[in-house]
């Protein structure tokens, strides 16, 4: 019966462990069951979402940058990024912000314990359907073509440092697009994004071959924040909306 089950739960008990051993989830007390279900069950599968759409979404901006620039230029057959930078963006520079939105609560485990309707709210399944891949597909190809062209219009007179230009905007970006999923921030996701982004100003230093540090000035960072602050704010704006709608 617990292997024809979509999720098993065995019980370990005086008759023996064979239960427990072929279930997906093992318990000792029968009264265990209403917090795996209510609180672990619930934050399971909204942290699942939530990981799996974000995932996704990293890969696809990325490529989206890479069309746009392509379109740009001509279709020039060359990446915009090389392979050490592809490489920290998607482990140094993105993994740990990503992945630090499994310890995200979205509100007391006394709270969801005394009001079983709010995991009601998830059997409809509506956190991981096809129309929120659309809405995250659409927020890449949004955030990925604003962070190329407004690069193109804001430094119009310096495209040879194209890459420091979009990809410094990409990792802020990302950042603040990890900001905008919490829902709860705790110190523990503060110190992975601030540790995150203290990294990459110190990798810009450490690759003086791939970023140009004399074009770094003042009004390379007002140019950056304006890039940045088109391309997540108003789609944070817009989230922050709907929830509050």
């Amino acid at each position: 019966m617990i292997q024809e089950s979509n999720v098993g739960i065995g019980i370990v008990g005086k008759e023996g462990l064979q239960a427990s051993l072929a279930a997906d989830f093992s318990i000792t007390q029968f009264s265990h069951l209403r917090e795996l279900i209510l609180w672990h069950g619930r934050l399971s599968y909204k942290r699942t979402a939530s990981l799996a759409q974000f995932v996704i979404h990293r890969g696809l901006i990325i490529s989206v940058i890479q069309a746009v620039f392509s379109i740009v230029f001509y279709f020039v057959a060359i990446p915009i990024y090389n392979g050490y930078l592809m490489l920290g963006y998607a482990t140094v520079y993105t993994s740990l912000p990503v992945f630090s939105l499994v310890f995200d609560t979205d509100c007391e485990k006394e709270a969801v314990l005394n009001f079983p309707p709010l995991y009601k709210t998830l059997q409809k399944g509506r956190l991981l359907t096809f129309k929120t891949f659309l809405i995250w597909t659409w927020k890449s190809m949004y955030q990925g073509s604003v962070i190329l062209m407004f690069s193109v219009q804001f430094f119009n007179d310096s495209f040879v440092n194209i890459v420091t230009i979009t990809f410094s905007a990409l990792i802020m970006i990302e950042l603040l697009n990890v900001y905008t999923e919490i829902n709860r921030f705790d110190k523990k996701m503060f110190l992975v994004l601030f540790i995150t982004a203290l990294v990459y100003f110190v990798s810009i230093w450490i690759f003086r071959n791939y970023f140009d540090l004399g074009y770094i000035d003042f009004m390379f960072i007002v140019k950056i924040s304006l890039i940045v602050a088109i391309a997540w704010l108003p789609l944070h704006l817009i989230k922050k909306i709907v929830e509050l709608c």
